[in-house]
């Protein structure tokens, strides 16, 4: 990952990308989820700009949260680039984990879950991205599997984290 993060920092930094609004799409089943485990603090990993918790969206509000709940980290952007050193009842991730490289995606779904108290909900995409690194040309989305390929790799992890309960979906 760390030879792509420059990557995604120009990418973001040139302001058309990551937006941080895939999450909208999964707003009713996120709600769902905050409520059934009664979440008090969530963690957007990979958020992006996190245009999704700024008006007019302000997402938290429809999972019955409010904005200081709410910790946005995503490395490509400087005002979300801290790493928090604390853990969450509820970890968030949402159209990230194809743009990991395979080798790193393990160490990258362990981070996930060591953030989070009780649950992670990701989402995955699995097919090749319409957008390309503009420097080299590689499909952003460098690791594409299909979804059972993920939930694998999910449920290996889960042993390691008896207490925290993880839900993956697939981006439509």
């Amino acid at each position: 990952m760390s030879d792509l993060l420059p990557l995604y920092r120009e990418m973001a930094a040139a302001g058309a990308n990551f937006h941080g609004l895939s999450v909208m799409q999964h707003s009713k089943q996120i709600a769902k989820i905050v409520k059934d485990h009664k979440i008090r603090s969530v963690l957007d990993y990979g958020s992006g700009r996190g245009d999704a918790y700024h008006s007019p969206h302000k997402i938290y509000r429809a999972w019955g949260l409010k904005r200081q709940d709410i910790r946005l980290y995503d490395p490509s952007f400087p005002q979300h680039d801290k790493k928090p050193d604390r853990r969450f009842d509820l970890v968030l991730c949402s159209d990230v984990l194809e743009h990991i490289p395979e080798e790193d995606v393990q160490r990258f779904i362990g981070d996930l879950f060591n953030h989070a108290k009780t649950h992670v909900w990701a989402s995955v995409c699995c097919r090749p991205a319409k957008k390309t690194f503009p420097t080299t040309g590689e499909n952003l989305h460098v690791t594409v599997k299909p979804l059972q390929w993920w939930q694998d790799t999910f449920t290996e992890a889960c042993p390691l984290f008896p207490t925290v309960a993880f839900t993956l979906v697939e981006t439509p």
